[in-house]
Formats: C-alpha cells, structure tokens, sequence
C-alpha cells in the first residue's frame, strides 16, 4: 500500500510543481511559501480519508514539521533545469492542460519539452529518491493518526483508481450523438434510489465517463445509485452543446426511473473542472423540461422530464465561464485567456472587448453563478489551491458563488484545503449528498 500511495502522491507534487514554474517571479516572489504550501496539500492526505477535527490539528503539525523539508527538496528540483528548460516546461505544461490532458500525459508532454541531459538526469532521479523516501515518512505519521476503522477503509495495495465494480448498465446511449453515453450502476434495494450522476473534467476537450472507486463504493453501500456520463467536446462542437448533453443525460436518467428503479426526485451531480461547471449549470439553470414536446412526426419524450438537481459537490471548479468575469476575478493576468474557453467558444480572447453580442450572450447562459436564484439547490465546492493562485481552478470562483449563495439563504460549503470558507466543520462529500437526498 505505502507503495502505490507514494507514486500517487509523487505524481501530485510533480504535477503541482509545474503550475507552481508558470507564474512570473516578480510578480509571487512574497507569495512562494503560500503557493508551494498550497501545492503540497495531497501530500498531507489519505485517499477515502475524511479526517475529524482533533485529527486535523494533528495533520496541521505534520504540515508545520515538514512544508519546509519539501520546499526545499522542490527547490533542489527546480534548480536542475536552466532557464530556457523552465521557459519551455511552462508552455509544455499550459499547452497540455489546454488541450485537455490528463495527469500521466501532461508529464509526458513536458518530459519531451524539457530535454534533461544525463548529468540532469542524475540529479533528477537523487532528488526524487529523497522525495519519495520523505513522502513515506510523511504517509506513515499520517495512518498512525488513524482509528482502526479508518485503516480499513485505506486502500489495498494495487487496487485499481477506478471503480472496482463493473457497471450494471454499461455504454448506455442517452442521445443522438456518439458521445451521448453513460455508464450505469444501480444499488440493490426494493424502494426507488436516488442518483449520483458524475461529470467528467477535461477543459471541454477531453476526458471520458468516470467516477472515483471510493465514491462509488460509497454510494452503492448507501444505496445510492450511479452514472457516469460523456459528452460532446469542443472540436466536435461548440458550446453550449456540452451543457445541453449534461441536460439531456439528466432527462434521460428520469425517464428510466422505473426500468431502472430510480428516485426522479433524488438527482445530485458530481464533477471536476469542467465537469464540476456542467454540474452547477444544471443546478442552477431554469428547468430545460419540454411538456408540450409531443409532435407525432418527432416527439422525443425524453425531453419532457426535468433537469433540476437536488445538490451539487464539486472539484475545483469553474462559476462562471464568462472571460469577462474571469479577467476581473484575476486582474493583471492572462488566466481569461485560457485556450479551453477559446476553443469552447470559438472566439478570441485578445479580441474580448470586441465580439458580437451574440458572443457574450453565449457567455452568460453558460455562466452557472448567472442562474442562481433562491429556490436552487445546496452545493458543496472543493478547491487544492490557495485563494493567492491566479489559475482556471482557483477558489476565487467558489469564494464568489457563496457570497451570492449566501446571501440567497442557500447552503454552499466551500473548501479551501485543509480551510472550510466562513467557519464550521467540513462534511464529507457523500454526507453532503445523502443530507441533501434526506438521507441517514
């Protein structure tokens, strides 16, 4: 187990540590220590671990005991590399999440940027040993905090990140379009479930159905159904096709309610980055339901059922995709600029100021923070960074969805690593889900 907690964590840090090369110098010089702190967050957890207060304080210390040894392990890193290599590491590294690249393949890309020479090599492999030997260290004091029911449900070693249990309705057809596909896992129990649907991430231009093992184990312990769901992506269409999909998968959820022995009702949705935008859109969109849709030469009963949610939990995500609201949430950078929205919504950026009105019109219907109104529902937002980071996955969304939220009356819990905005204890993403559902 220490084993496959390590490789994943390293793979974190690394990861992070690429984001951490993209800001200018002079311009976070002050802000380091707050920025490495903030990258350094995975390291100072467990996998399926939901640590209680007491247990927290002492997850702070281990934080106040070892944040400096990492600095200075990634300062080593960073050392290795010239300043031409650092220039093309963070165009490598932009480049890959633009086009919407998982963790594996972003270290991948940058790698093949970078060209390390063999004494670089060296240097390289002696840093991540000592890296790898503290980030064991630090696994270990972190299980021995642990109640023995914790440890339990720690990962055994080799399991797969995936979900363990094959879907019971697997590629399921919800529309029109190749990618208009879902996964489907149905709790056992003789009264209708309610439904976690997950949305994958991927900046519009990549990913695939998934949702994380432990949430799924979780939910179906709970007797909580599942879904995981695709959509079309931005080189095939343009926005707002992505979130009329994410609609259409919830209509077509309801419509299988009594196929499938579901809750209509009881629909939560889940996701990262832009998985997580999709899913507060949807909650908090006007209902899509089409009553009247009955023309006998094309009706499509699907589009009669409802598309409102009952709760929202999400990853690091995006509250409004309005390059406009995201220039003035990050003044002085170039963050609106990102090539995902570019392509999402076929415009440029460098030419913001001057679009059509239909262009900004787009802007905002498929801004989620738009279409908050009173009568929505809670959700429960989740951020790694910290609040200084100027990147598309900044807590500045979330900290600006719940003042409005707040202010509304409505439920929104804000996590900002180991900080929960506003005060309070931090719940668990399946106690959000089965507290909204009026579950036990």
């Amino acid at each position: 187990m220490k084993r496959a907690i390590v490789l994943s964590v390293t793979l974190t840090l690394t990861i992070a540590s690429m984001v951490l090369s993209q800001e200018p110098k002079q311009q976070g010089s002050e802000r380091a220590p707050q920025r490495q702190q903030a990258a350094f967050d995975q390291v100072f957890t467990l996998r399926g671990i939901e640590f209680s207060p007491s247990q927290q304080a002492q997850v702070a210390e281990l934080r106040k005991k070892y944040t400096p040894q990492l600095i200075e392990i990634q300062k080593n890193y960073g050392g290795i590399l010239t300043d031409e290599q650092r220039q093309a590491q963070r165009e490598a590294f932009r480049a890959a999440r633009e086009a919407g690249k998982q963790d594996a393949e972003v270290r991948k890309a940058v790698e093949a940027a970078i060209k390390l020479t063999d004494e670089q090599k060296e240097k390289q492999a002696q840093i991540q040993k000592e890296r790898a030997e503290l980030f064991a260290k630090i696994q270990e004091e972190l299980r021995a905090v642990l109640t023995d029911e914790q440890r339990k449900q720690l990962r055994p070693h080799g399991e797969a990140r995936g979900p363990a249990q094959p879907p019971t309705q697997p590629d399921v057809k919800y529309g029109p379009h190749d990618r208009n596909v879902m996964d489907v896992w149905l709790a056992k129990s003789d009264k209708p479930t309610p439904v976690l649907v997950s949305i994958h991430g991927g900046g519009f231009s990549g990913g695939n159905k998934s949702i994380s093992g432990d949430l799924l184990r979780q939910c179906l312990d709970s007797g909580i159904s599942a879904v995981a769901i695709t959509y079309r992506l931005s080189s095939e269409a343009k926005a707002p096709a992505q979130f009329h999909d994410a609609a259409r998968a919830i209509q077509f959820i309801r419509s299988k309610d009594k196929e499938w022995n579901l809750d209509p009702t009881r629909i939560a949705a889940t996701g990262g980055s832009a998985g997580a935008g999709l899913s507060l859109w949807l909650g908090f969109h006007d209902d899509l339901a089409d009553p009247d849709n009955a023309d006998p030469d094309n009706a499509d009963p699907v589009l009669r059922e409802s598309t409102r949610l009952t709760c929202m939990t999400v990853v690091g995500g995006q509250t409004s995709y309005d390059p406009r609201f995201i220039r003035d949430l990050f003044p002085g950078t170039d963050v609106y600029k990102i090539g995902a929205l570019a392509q999402l919504f076929d415009m440029d950026p460098n030419k913001l100021d001057d679009l059509p009105k239909e262009k900004y019109n787009l802007f905002e219907e498929c801004s989620p923070i738009n279409h908050l109104t009173k009568d929505d529902p809670p959700a429960q937002l989740t951020y790694s960074m910290s609040m200084e980071q100027a990147d598309i996955h900044s807590p500045r969304f979330g900290k600006a969805l719940k003042e409005k939220m707040d202010a509304l009356g409505i439920r929104c819990d804000v996590y900002v690593g180991n900080e929960v905005l506003g005060g309070g204890e931090r719940v668990s993403t399946i106690d959000f889900v089965k507290q909204a559902f009026g579950m036990k």
